[in-house]
């Protein structure tokens, strides 16, 4: 990052400046600013704290910027933004959206550091979606609240009524009691598990999380083939998904979840397989050549498939793999040994993808097309869901004949 500035202009489209109710000199300016004119070198003389962004509730932040989970452009609705001790704000004579603010010693960031770092590091990566697609631009603001007149012994105190500690997650909590233990041991000899993490400041690939979320896709006891439920709560909410599982745990001992252990490790590959494989499918089943909202594409680099073991350019959004994925919850079954199985095995799991692939990808364009190519709300559709899970069960239904 460069060098911190005692001086610095921030542009924002929408600003509001609140007196103080009790500190007749101190003043409030709140702005709104778009996650690209957020300027470098802020200082960060008050934050009480280095910025680890590496952490898992971190990790998550960076995921709702880029528009990777939840509803897209909502980011300033989520986070509760940057915080600034300041000399003063003046409007730039020159362009009435910008604003110069002056520093002196000992102020700067006092809270949000964390957020602040996240996105200057996002920058490029926000540039780069923009770039490839037009209509699939991040278009995010942060809420920066800028704090003018304080008294210069009220800063210490100030910076640690807003830097609580951050609160120990219910994942390393779990992790601690041992209720991922069984996961892990399933998991043990693969060449991605140390690519999972199961506890906090873990930088890794995945966590725990994903992968309850993953098996609650499959769960045919929460969400019964023959029902009207589906599990779109693992596309909506991690913590959700979670606190199911560690209910599951502490009130039956784990033994919903645990049911679906014979068949955790092709539920990972099958994930992978079909976020790898769907584009490549569409397009060879004659798809349409154009963009696809609910695939995301790298102009550098590639996406990692790890439990597969591949690397590719594309890969699905989550609003699109969940639903799809999800829909092969059909292929489950109770085995005599009250377990999950696959029905006819894993292999036929496979082949059905690889046949039914490009009419899954079908409806699922349609859905975009119908939902404005919002891929966040392809994965929150009730009817997109019953209809992907419907195609899987007719085709295997009939196959069965």
């Amino acid at each position: 990052m460069s060098a911190e500035v005692r001086q610095a202009t921030i542009v924002a489209q929408y600003a509001r400046r609140i007196p103080d109710p009790t500190l007749r000199d101190v003043e409030r300016h709140v702005m709104f600013v778009r996650a690209l004119d957020m300027p470098a070198g802020l200082p960060k003389d008050p934050n009480p704290r280095e910025q680890k962004t590496n952490r898992i509730v971190y990790r998550e932040v960076g995921k709702h910027l880029l528009n990777e989970e939840g509803t897209s452009n909502t980011f300033h609705l989520k986070n509760k933004g940057i915080t600034l001790i300041a000399d003063s704000v003046r409007r730039s004579s020159e362009d009435e959206q910008a604003y110069e603010v002056s520093f002196s010693e000992g102020q700067g960031i006092v809270d949000g550091g964390h957020t602040y770092e996240i996105l200057l590091q996002s920058r490029q990566a926000i540039e780069d979606r923009s770039d490839v697609d037009e209509t699939d631009a991040i278009e995010q603001f942060v809420k920066v609240e800028i704090i003018t007149g304080l008294p210069r012994d009220l800063v210490p105190e100030i910076a640690g009524g807003l830097n609580t500690a951050v609160q120990v997650q219910a994942m390393s909590l779990a992790d601690l009691r041992d209720e991922f233990e069984w996961i892990k041991d399933e998991l043990a000899d693969e060449p991605y598990a140390e690519r999972i993490s199961f506890r906090e400041n873990e930088d890794r690939l995945y966590d725990a999380r994903d992968i309850v979320v993953l098996l609650d896709l499959f769960n045919i006891w929460e969400f019964p083939n023959h029902g009207r439920e589906y599990p779109l709560r693992a596309f909506s909410s991690k913590a959700a998904v979670l606190k199911a599982y560690l209910d599951d745990q502490r009130h039956n001992g784990g033994d919903t979840y645990r049911k679906l252990q014979p068949i955790l490790r092709e539920i990972l590959e099958l994930r992978d397989t079909i976020s790898f494989e769907a584009r490549e499918l569409h397009n060879k089943g004659g798809g349409s050549a154009g963009k696809l909202a609910y695939v995301e594409g790298r102009s550098r680099g590639t996406f990692c498939f790890p439990f597969i073991g591949e690397e590719g350019q594309y890969r699905l959004r989550l609003g699109a793999l969940f639903p799809m994925l999800g829909s092969f919850r059909w292929m489950v079954e109770e085995g005599s040994d009250g377990n999950a199985q696959w029905v006819g095995g894993f292999g036929n799991v496979l082949a059905l993808w690889r046949e039914l692939g490009v009419e899954l990808m079908k409806a699922t364009q349609g859905t975009s097309e119908e939902l404005g190519r919002n891929p966040n709300a392809i994965g929150k559709s009730r009817n997109h869901w019953a209809n992907l899970h419907s195609t899987i069960a007719k085709h295997q239904l009939i196959g069965a004949r």
